[in-house]
């Protein structure tokens, strides 16, 4: 009875330990050399962290500079993103903790990504629900599918041309008034 107990005591820290070396380090490890060998690369693996740390920094130092007037974004509201794309490129894996996360940028692959049924998108935290309501962002399956062909028939190119003819020939008419006026 003793040496069960013992034996019980001593096995579960063992077994706890090695699921931790497992989950938090050999599992990112081999994550990290299956998508260096298809060429994506990214900041390295910190252990516990992944890059929760320099993305903390990275906003800090974003939010203590003043904003450009200008129409780019996102090195204000995802330093990171802007950081490591133009380091790494397009296609870039990075470290929330010790799970990993692809951030892809690349039209084409994203839309293989949406078109792709077999994909598990990631489920999005409550406050990200709380900003995109439940649009395409959000949706899952069934509700995914109908929302999508909805939207599909409002990006029809004989819908999206017919706005632009007639925006491109309003100008020329003002103009031709303002002009003949003066």
């Amino acid at each position: 009875m003793y040496l069960t107990v013992l034996s019980i005591l001593l096995l579960l820290p063992v077994t706890f330990i090695f699921k931790f070396i497992y989950s938090v380090i050999y599992l990112p490890w081999k994550f990290e050399k299956h998508f260096r060998k298809q060429g994506i690369r990214g900041p390295s693996y910190r252990l516990i962290y992944g890059n929760t740390e320099e993305i903390k920094r990275q906003i800090s130092e974003a939010e203590s500079k003043s904003i450009p007037f200008n129409h780019n974004v996102l090195h204000r509201i995802a330093p990171q993103y802007y950081s490591w794309s133009a380091i790494y490129g397009k296609t870039f894996l990075w470290w929330f903790g010790s799970k990993p996360r692809l951030a892809i940028s690349d039209p084409d692959m994203i839309k293989g990504l949406f078109m792709n049924k077999a994909v598990n998108k990631v489920e999005m935290d409550p406050q990200s629900k709380q900003l995109f309501g439940q649009g395409l962002v959000g949706l899952r399956g069934e509700q995914w599918a109908l929302h999508r062909r909805i939207a599909n028939q409002a990006f029809n190119m004989e819908i999206v041309k017919l706005p632009s003819e007639v925006t491109s020939h309003y100008p020329t008419g003002l103009f031709d008034k303002i002009f003949d006026e003066n």
